[in-house]
């Protein structure tokens, strides 16, 4: 029962996410905001409700081995295997902005390493959440941002509306039920929280990310997955772990901060290195392998 209500559960969230992506884009496109900006700010953060939701819901319960495993599995995720599969597809020449962001992700995933030793308190959730408004205004200020263009359906604005509301009651139920039961699942297994939380729940989460970097591959948008992978990892850091920091100060686990948290900043690294350059096959199979690595730290 307990797998099963960890299946349902992210098949909710999963659901959830597809109905607030479509319905929040095509309704901000129709009200006129421009493409670019709803890729590297409405999309990323869009992906990232999964996590969100997840991540705050667990914080509640005090469940914080699955908040603080979801946001930094998921990162790993993004980083390694969503953009490695991604440029596997369709290789990607990044730009300024790309290298950019991805030396102010590996700079939070620095900052997450120091601040958790102690715990992320209610003071440190607000540096968080300060530099993810800082951020935010420098895209929107940013004059080299590639513009992005985003694919929507034509829908009348009460399907729109009626898409996002369902997309948060799928993303409010599935998001409880899948920490009840991936606890649940942890203790009968006999693994920690810590790894289900790193790994099975991360990877579900990240699922929008996933499909939404496979799809801008296949169409052939070069630098979507990219600038969708890093926006939902900087996403990720500061603004979920702010949220889940502000509700309540989280206990971090030894697991995570000298083991995880270091190797996710091995990934960060590898992924900025990589992002100097162009990024082709062949760094799509070395991404993918540092998730293996990655993996290989938990068991």
């Amino acid at each position: 029962m307990a797998l099963l209500g960890t299946l349902v559960g992210l098949a909710l969230l999963i659901i959830g996410a597809n109905f607030l992506v479509d319905g929040a884009a095509a309704l901000a496109k129709k009200i006129g905001i421009s493409g670019h900006v709803i890729g590297l700010t409405l999309v990323a953060a869009a992906t990232s409700l999964p996590e969100l939701f997840t991540s705050t819901v667990a914080t509640f319960s005090g469940e914080y081995d699955i908040a603080v495993g979801n946001i930094v599995g998921s990162n790993a995720v993004n980083i390694s295997l969503i953009l490695g599969i991604g440029i596997l597809i369709q290789p990607i020449r990044t730009n300024r902005s790309a290298k950019r962001d991805s030396i102010f992700i590996l700079g939070v995933t620095v900052l997450l390493f120091f601040l958790a030793i102690q715990g992320i308190e209610f003071w440190e959730a607000l540096i968080f959440l300060g530099l993810y408004i800082g951020y935010t205004i420098l895209i929107f200020r940013s004059k080299d941002m590639a513009k992005i263009d985003v694919e929507v359906k034509e829908r009348k604005p009460w399907i729109l509306i009626l898409l996002i509301i369902l997309g948060i009651a799928f993303l409010s139920i599935g998001s409880p039920l899948l920490v009840r039961s991936a606890a649940s699942l942890a203790v009968e297994v006999g693994v920690s929280a810590a790894v289900i939380g790193s790994t099975l729940i991360a990877v579900g989460t990240s699922f929008p990310e996933l499909l939404t970097s496979i799809m801008a591959s296949v169409k052939g948008h070069e630098g979507i997955a990219f600038g969708n992978v890093f926006g939902s990892n900087i996403f990720n850091i500061l603004m979920i772990l702010g949220v889940s920091g502000i509700i309540r100060p989280l206990v971090v686990n030894d697991f995570f901060i000298f083991a995880l948290i270091p190797a996710l900043i091995l990934l960060q690294l590898l992924g900025s290195i990589l992002a100097f350059g162009r990024m082709g096959r062949k760094e799509g199979v070395i991404l993918i392998l540092g998730y293996v690595i990655f993996l290989a730290l938990m068991f």
